[in-house]
């Protein structure tokens, strides 16, 4: 699904950015540009951040911050 329609960022490229290490909405702007323009998507990216980080942090007890 896209979550961002200005910069075409899919909910899988979050998840992929979460894997690798993204852990707030900044990381999110700075690797994929999540927000940049119209910033209607900032609620969607950061609920589905959320999700990829408590995914990750029960496989790899690691913590998340998507604010």
């Amino acid at each position: 699904m896209y979550v961002c329609v200005c910069h075409a960022v899919t909910d899988r490229q979050i998840r992929e950015a979460a894997a690798g290490g993204a852990r707030t909405l900044k990381d999110l702007r700075r690797d994929l540009n999540v927000t940049r323009d119209c910033g209607r998507c900032a609620s969607c990216a950061r609920d589905c951040l959320a999700e990829a980080c408590s995914r990750n942090a029960s496989a790899n007890e690691t913590l998340c911050q998507a604010a």
